[in-house]
């Protein structure tokens, strides 16, 4: 799976209105500037998670953007959907050139990996909510938020 630019703003700008759950909408302009979300950019993402149910906008001299729903209840996979699709693409599906059936039909060892792949990065992303990214303050980049350590095993680094 490939984290792009509009999943990784959309997590900052669901992550910014968490924080301002249960107080006054968020305007576009201040998210923006908050967390170094282009402008431009920022209208569209917020198109696309107000379309998959996740934002709510209000009009007016005082309106802005907030969440739907609390943010315990909103979940890493869904701001993926709402940007992308799908948080793990089958690959098997798209093996091919995009037709259904997979041109291996007599076995395959390798979609059963791709696939509990899929089922581990959704769950995962099924598991983080929008409460447990925003309850802590920011941390320095490459530093872990302590919420993060009790939902996945520290990585692995590359020795080669």
């Amino acid at each position: 799976m490939r984290i792009t630019s509009s999943i990784e703003y959309a997590t900052r700008l669901m992550t910014a209105l968490a924080r301002a759950h249960g107080g006054a909408p968020v305007p576009a302009e201040r998210l923006s500037d908050s967390d170094n979300v282009p402008s431009d950019y920022v209208s569209q993402i917020l198109l696309k998670l107000k379309r998959a149910g996740l934002v709510l906008s209000q009009r007016g001299s005082s309106g802005g953007y907030v969440l739907s729903r609390p943010p315990e209840q909103i979940t890493l996979a869904q701001v993926v959907r709402a940007m992308d699709g799908d948080v793990f693409e089958d690959v098997c599906e798209k093996y091919d050139g995009g037709a259904k059936d997979c041109r291996h039909q007599e076995g395959c060892s390798i979609s059963p990996v791709w696939q509990r792949l899929g089922s581990l990065v959704t769950g995962y992303f099924e598991g983080v909510t929008l409460a447990a990214i925003s309850a802590e303050a920011p941390v320095a980049c490459g530093a872990e938020p302590k919420w993060l350590a009790a939902l996945a095993p520290e990585p692995q680094r590359r020795t080669t």
